[in-house]
This record gives C-alpha cells, sequence and structure tokens, in this order.
C-alpha cells in the first residue's frame, strides 16, 4: 500500500511513518520468502529514496537466489524447496518478482531466465483463457474469487514483456 500512494504522489502524515517502517522492514530482512519479498519489491519500486531503494533491491536479489525463492528452471520445480506453509508445488518465478520490465526486481535475473520465466506463465493459460491458482486452496470458494485476479495480473504481466497474449 505505501508504494502504491508513493507512485501516485498521496501524500499524508501517515505515510512518512508508514515509508519509515517499510525502510526498517526491507532492510532488516535477513530470511525471507517469497511473498514479503513481492512486498518489499512492491514498496521498493515505488520509494522516493532511489539510490537507497536500489541498494535495498540489490541485497534482497542476493537474498531470493541464496534462499532459492524463485524457480529459474521452469522446467525442473523439483528441485527447488517449497517455502514451509506453502502448499505443495507452491512455486514463485522469476515474473512473480519483477511483474514489469522496469520493476527493480528485473536485475535479479538473467535475460534467460525471464524468458523461461514468461513462457511458463504464457504456457500456463488454461483453455478458458484464465490463469490457475498456485497457492493453497484452503476453501471451494478460493478459486472464484482468485482466479480473475491472477488472469489479470498473468495479463499485465505478458503486456508489460511485449508477450503476445493467445
Amino acid at each position: 500500500m505505501v508504494g502504491l500512494l508513493h507512485r501516485n504522489e498521496v501524500w499524508h502524515a501517515w505515510l512518512f511513518r508508514a515509508t519509515d517502517f517499510c525502510w526498517q522492514a526491507v532492510e532488516s530482512l535477513e530470511k525471507s520468502h517469497p511473498y514479503e519479498i513481492e512486498a518489499a519489491v512492491a514498496f521498493l519500486d515505488s520509494a522516493p529514496d532511489r539510490p537507497r531503494a536500489e541498494a535495498a533491491a540489490d541485497r534482497l536479489g542476493r537474498l531470493v537466489r541464496d534462499q532459492q525463492l524463485a524457480a529459474l528452471e521452469p522446467a525442473g520445480l523439483d528441485t527447488y524447496p517449497v517455502p514451509p506453509g506453502y502448499a505443495p508445488g507452491e512455486h514463485h518465478f522469476p515474473h512473480d518478482y519483477a511483474r514489469t520490465p522496469r520493476s527493480l526486481a528485473r536485475a535479479w535475473f538473467t535475460d534467460d531466465e525471464m524468458s523461461r520465466s514468461l513462457d511458463h506463465l504464457a504456457g500456463e493459460q488454461q483453455e478458458d483463457g484464465g490463469w490457475p491458482i498456485r497457492w493453497r486452496q484452503w476453501a471451494p470458494g478460493i478459486p472464484l474469487e482468485a482466479r480473475p485476479m491472477v488472469t489479470i495480473q498473468a495479463l499485465r504481466t505478458l503486456r508489460a514483456y511485449g508477450r503476445h497474449i493467445g
């Protein structure tokens, strides 16, 4: 939310405190999990202190690689650990962190890694045109609620990278 407010140039006294909180949280990460890294990237991509954001993103990129938080070879998912508490097969890919080429997380991955990730994303499109949910579905209504969001996110990511959407 803080990144979204910065990106849209919304100013409020609360935002200063929230920004300080986010900086502290991001800069203190030593061990993490994919959703926390995604949230950190959402903040860093719009944080007003660009040099500080770039330095923090560089450190997080090394953490993502060291802790194998991104599946770099979609064809070999069995070699990537699933974080504790995640659903079996719930992997995160480079495109989950770098949703656009302008994201600071884009620098974490080679062109080949990103290309494989985007190919994998495009290949997940289902017969009805939507994308599947890759996280634990703890109730029957989850796919009905979340699948439209997942599909829109996939379409936006593919479009941001200039990929044809079939």
